[in-house]
């Protein structure tokens, strides 16, 4: 090699390299550009390309504020398409909206926006071209025709809501709800319905709870009467009266009872002390009244789940 040839080449290794990614193109999409009322919402649309390796920076996005006096940035939308043979495609959506009230058909601009590309520490300029767009009035300030000036049309009064399909729904709802509530009752022997002749042991619970809640002696007479109340329930639910000896015959024929067979024994042993043995203190030590209470209840509880 001579040596005019390794200085040239060496002049050529010293020259700048040219740039190995760059912007592409940016191409804007618009909505007509006339005809816009205040209020409107206007989409701009740029297809921007980049050669890769470089990205859009989202720092430099713009963030969705007031521009000016009349015109607001709503939303902004970045979509990233990928990389395809070398280039990287992206699609950003503005959407901008106006509040400008003109008197006559007028021009407004929207100003062309600033963004960057990056590659590690190099960065390229995007800009994305300004948009114009004719804005025109609500109505003429000044008849140019003939005849009667154009008026604007009153507002259109408010149309009334049918409520009756929501009133028959509700109707027959709340129709559900209480036919559901009286079955409930019923079943669980509340209100009146504990009052049937089919719950004795409902009754026999509500006697227990008023004489012991009502007698300040639990010596007294009072709790003869619950022991009474539950032996009176015994006896409406086998149909004749049941004594201690009855009752294997008892759980047998209702055996949803045997459960609590147990304590119905020891009330049959308090009863035999208070009523046959003049021993209501043993029968108080046996069977205290807050647990006579609770048997009673869950006596009631056993009769209302179907026993």
């Amino acid at each position: 090699m001579g040596r005019l040839a390794r200085v040239a080449i060496l002049l050529l290794t010293l020259l700048p390299a040219p740039a190995l990614a760059q912007l592409r193109s940016v191409e804007l999409y618009a909505p007509r550009p006339f005809g816009h009322v205040i209020g409107d919402t206007l989409t701009l649309t740029a297809e921007i390309a980049l050669d890769a390796p470089f990205v859009l920076d989202p720092a430099s996005l713009p963030q969705p504020r007031a521009l000016d006096y009349w015109l607001d940035l709503r939303d902004v939308r970045l979509s990233d398409h990928g990389v395809e043979a070398g280039v990287r495609r992206y699609t950003l959506d503005l959407v901008y909206q106006t509040f400008y009230a003109p008197l006559e058909p007028r021009r407004l601009d929207i100003p062309a926006l600033a963004l960057s590309a990056v590659d590690g520490t190099r960065r390229v300029p995007v800009q994305v071209p300004a948009w114009s767009f004719l804005m025109s009035p609500l109505r003429e300030i000044v008849g140019t025709g003939p005849g009667q000036a154009l008026a604007l049309r009153p507002d259109l009064p408010p149309q009334p809501i049918p409520t009756a399909p929501a009133r028959r729904g509700l109707v027959a709802a709340l129709t559900v709800v209480l036919a559901a509530l009286g079955v409930l009752a019923w079943q669980m022997g509340w209100g009146p319905f504990g009052r049937r002749r089919s719950r004795p042991f409902a009754r026999a619970a509500r006697a227990v709870t008023s004489l012991l809640a009502a007698s300040t002696d639990v010596t007294s007479n009072a709790y003869r009467g619950a022991l009474l109340a539950l032996h009176r329930a015994f006896d409406s639910t086998a149909g004749k009266g049941v004594f201690a000896e009855d009752l294997p015959a008892f759980f047998a024929g209702h055996p949803a009872f045997g459960t609590a067979e147990a304590e119905v024994r020891r009330l049959f042993s308090a009863s035999r002390r208070a009523f046959f043995g003049d021993d209501t203190a043993g029968a108080l030590k046996e069977l205290p009244p807050p647990e006579l209470a609770a048997l009673a209840r869950r006596l009631r509880s056993i009769e209302r789940s179907g026993a």
